[in-house]
């Protein structure tokens, strides 16, 4: 039986695999179990672990479906968003904001912590990694990886600032918002042109995306931004 496997190199895969299966879901968890302890120390490592063990899960699923060549193939819209990226997003929206564990974490968690989350985004270098040999469009790499990088490197700042309660704190943490959203957005806007085009001359696209390791990127990182970035504006219109 034929894998679908990404054509970097292994070493580039395992690293990919090694970074994103920890840093982005470590934060999360982290996250939420600081906020929860303001209630009980207890719930806040409970949380922490179904947490981690919902995300691997999830990942796993991913990875054997892309092993199994289910997202490989260019479609539109892109099977990979309508059957992870979309159901993910529904799943925050519908279930996780309407459990009890969830609006007391929300409750308690700074808008800093929250901010913070982000700083993950820095795992948008794999963008260019996987584009240097020749496995993503160079507009998609660019956008991707730049977009994720600038955004996460602006997390500090805007951090640094609602600590120390600077009187331009919330303004900052308004426009850094709107800049990481946009983002998101326009990563999965380009991503559909190209696949579009891809279909049109029968070019590989952003193919590599539907592959193991690197479908675990628009599997779990758009809905988990934008749902992050949601809950910002929500915070910063309880602030104002």
């Amino acid at each position: 039986m034929d894998v679908s496997i990404t054509q970097v190199p292994i070493w580039l895969s395992v690293l990919f695999v090694v970074c994103f299966s920890t840093f982005p879901i470590f934060l999360i968890a982290n996250a939420a179990k600081k906020a929860l302890e303001n209630e009980s120390l207890e719930k806040g490592r409970e949380l922490r672990k179904k947490i981690i063990i919902f995300y691997w899960s999830y990942l796993l699923l991913i990875g054997l479906l892309s092993l199994a060549g289910f997202f490989e193939k260019n479609t539109l819209p892109p099977r990979i968003i309508l059957a992870s990226t979309l159901p993910l997003f529904l799943f925050y929206l519908i279930y996780v904001q309407k459990t009890k564990w969830f609006k007391s974490a929300f409750k308690h968690i700074k808008l800093e912590q929250l901010i913070f989350i982000h700083i993950f985004r820095f795992v948008g270098v794999f963008f260019f990694l996987v584009y240097t040999y020749n496995a993503l469009p160079k507009e998609f790499a660019f956008i991707g990886g730049a977009g994720d990088i600038i955004t996460a490197i602006l997390v500090v700042p805007v951090v640094i600032a609602l600590k120390k309660k600077l009187k331009i704190a919330i303004k900052l943490a308004w426009i850094w918002n709107f800049v990481g959203i946009l983002d998101i957005v326009s990563v999965l806007t380009t991503a559909i042109i190209l696949t579009r085009a891809a279909i049109e001359n029968n070019d590989p696209g952003v193919q590599q995306f539907g592959t193991f390791p690197f479908s675990w990127i628009p599997a779990f990182a758009p809905a988990t931004i934008i749902f992050l970035h949601l809950l910002i504006f929500k915070k910063l219109r309880n602030l104002s």
